[in-house]
């Protein structure tokens, strides 16, 4: 094992964060987390992870995990730095010579250069559900990965650029995605049951690399679209009629907003619902939903033997 503290300082002001590295060579798998300081399930999963590979080591290749990416934003307990305001996740490959959350950007993303597999936590709110997020419309190498993680769904991002994932898969030709968490009932609380799902699907990855010993325990994600929402049609009281993970039809009424029906636009899965309360006119959304079409029918899969492993996927989902 091997830890370093890395600092970057910017008019006097400094932010550091801590780096981990278990096992040498290849592959080179890198694990970040806390981007967004408030994103604490995030964190929680890769200090996990540390603790594991303190106890056991490689079983081959390198394992480099960075707990706490934006460390002075997790102090604060918000998403963005504290010092000048900016989001770190829209900000890669950053710039030397900018203001402190730049100078960071620009540490980490060649901290994670030499990563074949880069895996990013974030957190997705407390009443979503967890979902792997990627590019894998573009990159045959993220759709790889993604196909590897043992998690139900996996979302087709919009791909935002200055995002470390999308900027790693784009300018670097690695294998990235994000994985998004929900958090726990308040700040700086951990969703301990999906966290733990999390831990378990990536030691799953890590297993069809060789790196972890045992067989897979999981199964392969279904992929779907990207994230869509659906609005009220004017401020009031929202009364839910829908949970996530429940399957909606085009058309069907997911609730009420002072008595007046709201009603999905397309058949999907539900992500996140808002819960019951007062909406506003400045925010009017109340579900994401993922869309439900798929290019092949839900039983068609395929096995890829990896070493000694055999491993289950959804193939051709997305659309």
């Amino acid at each position: 094992q091997l830890m370093r503290t890395v600092t970057v300082s910017e008019s006097g002001i400094c932010a550091a964060y801590e780096v981990y590295a278990f096992g040498a060579g290849e592959p080179h798998i890198t694990f970040t987390a806390g981007v967004h300081g408030n994103e604490v399930s995030g964190i929680y999963v890769a200090q996990q992870l540390i603790g594991y590979f303190q106890k056991n080591p490689p079983l081959r290749g390198t394992v480099k995990i960075i707990p706490t990416v934006n460390a002075t934003a997790m102090r604060c307990m918000q998403r963005r730095s504290p010092f000048d305001k900016e989001d770190l996740n829209r900000i890669f490959p950053g710039n030397e010579a900018g203001s402190l959350s730049h100078r960071l950007a620009a540490s980490v993303y060649a901290e994670t250069a030499d990563a074949e597999i880069l895996v990013d936590l974030h957190c997705c709110g407390q009443h979503g559900m967890p979902y792997i997020l990627s590019i894998y419309n573009e990159s045959e190498a993220a759709r790889g990965l993604v196909e590897r993680i043992t998690m139900p769904v996996a979302v087709h991002s919009e791909g935002t650029p200055g995002q470390l994932f999308t900027e790693s898969c784009r300018k670097r030709g690695q294998a990235a995605c994000i994985i998004e968490l929900p958090s726990g009932a308040g700040s700086g609380a951990v969703n301990l049951p999906v966290a733990n799902q999390c831990y378990e699907a990536l030691l799953d990855l890590l297993r069809t690399e060789g790196v972890v010993a045992g067989n897979i325990q999981g199964e392969a994600p279904r992929f779907y679209g990207p994230l869509k929402d659906t609005d009220a049609p004017k401020a009031g009281l929202w009364r839910p009629q829908v949970e996530k993970g429940m399957r909606v039809e085009r058309g069907q009424c997911i609730g009420t907003v002072e008595e007046a029906a709201v009603y999905t636009p397309e058949s999907g899965l539900v992500m996140n619902i808002v819960p019951c309360g007062y909406i506003f006119a400045d925010d009017l959304w109340v579900m994401t939903y993922v869309p439900l079409r798929r290019a092949f029918k839900d039983g068609e899969k395929k096995k890829r033997k990896n070493r000694n492993h055999l491993l289950t996927y959804a193939d051709k989902r997305v659309y």
